[in-house]
């Protein structure tokens, strides 16, 4: 099990991106917004209080919740801020999507799709609906910003899906071009 947590693999993630030369395309290096999404009482809540240390006990989540994790490790270090965003009643409220997929987050952004294992015959009905409804809207935003973005559509759709892993089980679901 390794040894790392989170906020440090974040960390290394977040500055190995910034000395490989992403300055000037907007990108905030302390700030990040991860948005869970997944099954009804699939256990999103329970990992972002994790992700968090909080010992706190899980609440439903009634539609959309934003929840901030602030943290800084010097006086003189610029605070490290997360976004995390649960979209809960699983496909029932894809209209709330396009509240924390903004275009200006795109650059800094990630989605975690949660599944409930106890329930195999929603697994991928709920998989599908959700990554299309969420690609869908990502795309808008994508098209949004090429309209105002000087590199153009075609330069920033490569560098915003650079994140995803390519030979996952679920990329069948993804365009990335």
């Amino acid at each position: 099990m390794p040894s790392e947590t989170l906020w440090e693999i974040t960390k290394a993630k977040v500055e190995k991106r910034g000395s490989s030369g992403s300055e000037g395309d907007g990108l905030e290096i302390g700030e990040k917004s991860v948005f869970f999404i997944g099954s009804k009482n699939g256990g999103k809540t329970t990992i972002i209080l994790r992700g968090l240390d909080r010992d706190e006990p899980p609440k439903p989540t009634s539609a959309l919740e934003h929840t901030c994790g602030r943290r800084t490790e010097g006086r003189d270090i610029p605070k490290d801020t997360a976004h995390f965003w649960e979209l809960g009643g699983g496909t029932a409220l894809l209209d709330l999507i396009s509240i924390p997929i903004m275009s200006g987050t795109l650059w800094t952004f990630s989605i975690v799709l949660v599944w409930d294992l106890s329930k195999p015959n929603d697994l991928w009905p709920t998989t599908e609906i959700l990554l299309q409804a969420t690609k869908s809207h990502v795309d808008k935003m994508i098209m949004k910003l090429g309209k105002t973005y000087s590199k153009g559509e075609s330069e920033m759709r490569p560098k915003i899906w650079s994140n995803m892993q390519k030979d996952h089980p679920v990329s069948c679901c993804w365009d990335y071009s």
